[in-house]
């Protein structure tokens, strides 16, 4: 028995292959529109009652070429702008390192090719790891469909930055001159460094998504695509004040491309030696992260604020935050001093 499915904007016919024991999918290359719909249907019951066909089929995807599985690949998703560029950034180093090729004649051999290309691109660790993971999830979609039978690419493993955080003393200085020469933009750091949110979060709030009564925010989440509450902490209720409650429309009517400036802004603080060094906005959201763990709150309380998929997450970039407070903790009572200091006396 065979069904149609949904994948991003594509149809897709699924059925039971009797003789592998496994369900199987493969595209139709038909856009689901109602028109579009008509006409799966159309080629299911063709498929069901053809063989040959279902061979035909399979073996026409086995050859298919690595940009138009790119483009299948995208197709079946809804991914962001910068989520496709990457996609789309990997299989040009891949096609610039091994040729264009069809996607089931890419070998391990082609791995070796891909990283002396890195190489001598002078790639960077993070950099190696965000295209071979971008590659490996293309050709995971490749296998999964019956297109290949192994993936022929590795990950590389990315590197662990701990979390770059905001000096207290220079945030004190930027939102100093905030305050004095761009309300609105002090407004908007502020809620971010009492927040937490991403940026695009932040942009989404509306105020009737405020619940003041209740004393929490419904915040969504565009990376994820889902909503997520916030609870209306004492600092963020006196800035909602300060903004100026209101009852409808975005709290803050910002465009991300007009937040440029505030980059250019601290750029040129740094080249005065205003302030210690560079910072992004996106750091004010590792700050409010790392100041949660070091004031002692629970590591899947910082999860839930920061709305991390997983817990891993939290786990992965930020433990060590607390792991250093603990050793300045203990190191404080000098629980072994006394015991290393006789030791020493009798080794001296």
């Amino acid at each position: 028995m065979a069904s149609i499915k949904q994948r991003g904007n594509i149809l897709w016919i699924k059925f039971y292959d009797r003789l592998e024991g496994k369900y199987k999918e493969f595209s139709t290359k038909i856009r689901a529109t109602k028109e579009g719909r008509v006409e799966a249907k159309k080629l299911l019951k063709r498929f069901e009652s053809n063989y040959d066909m279902r061979e035909m089929f399979e073996s026409k995807e086995k050859r298919i070429g690595i940009r138009e599985g790119l483009k299948e690949f995208l197709e079946s998703k809804v991914l962001r702008a910068k989520t496709v560029w990457l996609y789309e950034y990997a299989v040009n180093h891949l096609i610039e390192a091994c040729g264009e090729k069809n996607v089931n004649e890419y070998k391990s051999s082609d791995n070796h090719k891909l990283m002396m290309l890195f190489d001598k691109k002078n790639f960077s660790e993070n950099t190696k790891g965000i295209v071979t993971t971008h590659l490996y999830a293309l050709f995971n979609f490749f296998k999964a469909n019956n297109y290949i039978k192994e993936i022929a690419f590795k990950k590389v493993a990315r590197k662990v930055k701990l979390p770059e955080c905001y000096d207290d003393g220079d945030l004190a200085v930027i939102l100093d001159y905030l305050k004095n020469h761009d309300r609105k933009k002090y407004y908007f750091i502020l809620f971010l460094l009492f927040t937490g949110f991403r940026i695009s979060t932040a942009l989404e709030v509306d105020w009737k998504n405020i619940d003041f009564e209740n004393g929490f925010i419904i915040a969504k989440n565009v990376k994820r695509d889902r909503d997520f509450f916030f609870p209306i902490t004492d600092d963020v209720l006196w800035l909602l004040k300060e903004i100026g409650l209101q009852k409808e429309g975005k709290v803050f009517d910002y465009k991300i491309e007009s937040l440029k400036s505030y980059g250019k802004l601290l750029k040129r603080m740094e080249i005065k030696g205003v302030i210690s060094k560079h910072y992004t906005l996106h750091q004010l959201r590792k700050t409010f992260i790392t100041k949660l763990l070091e004031n002692g709150l629970a590591i899947h309380k910082v999860r839930a604020l920061a709305d991390h998929k997983d817990i891993s997450t939290t786990l992965k970039y930020y433990a060590a935050v607390n792991v250093k407070k603990m050793g300045n903790e203990m190191n404080g009572k000098g629980i072994f001093r006394d015991i290393y200091r006789d030791n020493k006396r009798l080794l001296g």
